[in-house]
């Protein structure tokens, strides 16, 4: 499939995927002040004054966006494995589509995503004092690019299939 939409899809994948880590590393998914204090919690520590703890006692909105988001890493990662496998001179083994792979991989990764950060933004959205920081951001953008990387894998699999097609009766079909 070496065309240049399979190209597409890959960088996009790999951008989504950079872009959903980074969000799920980080602690500034939910800023919050208490007494002039600024804290920065994300999924897995909360951090006030430079120094940072594990979640303590954490509510299920956020037990629920992590596995999400997990999943969603997984499914980017696969994703970007089955793009970079449809770009590969060797054809793929029979009956499997590395292409069609990396796309449902793409859609998948982009449907967990938003499920993690809609569920973490409508648990947190009743926090007072608190307002939805960077890390939840760089999530957000990391959705549309999986549906653009997964429409590209897409694309580039209807060409390729339609190259290949073998012509039926005269050299005009098909």
């Amino acid at each position: 499939m070496g065309s240049k939409l399979g190209a597409a899809g890959l960088c996009l994948s790999c951008v989504s995927t950079v872009l959903l880590t980074v969000s799920a590393a980080t602690e500034s998914w939910l800023q919050l002040w208490v007494l002039g204090i600024v804290f920065h919690r994300g999924l897995w520590r909360e951090c006030q004054l430079g120094a940072c703890a594990p979640l303590q006692g954490q509510p299920a909105y956020v037990g629920g966006s992590k596995g999400c988001l997990v999943l969603a890493l997984l499914a980017g990662y696969l994703s970007v494995l089955c793009g970079a496998l449809a770009l590969a001179p060797r054809p793929a083994p029979r009956g499997l589509d590395w292409a069609r792979g990396a796309a449902a991989l793409c859609f998948l990764t982009g449907t967990l995503a938003m499920v993690a950060l809609g569920c973490f933004m409508g648990g947190s959205a009743g926090e007072a004092g608190g307002s939805w920081a960077w890390s939840l951001a760089v999530g957000w953008a990391a959705v549309p690019m999986a549906g653009l990387a997964g429409t590209c894998h897409c694309q580039a699999w209807r060409r390729e299939r339609h190259l290949h097609r073998a012509p039926r009766g005269s050299p005009s079909s098909g």
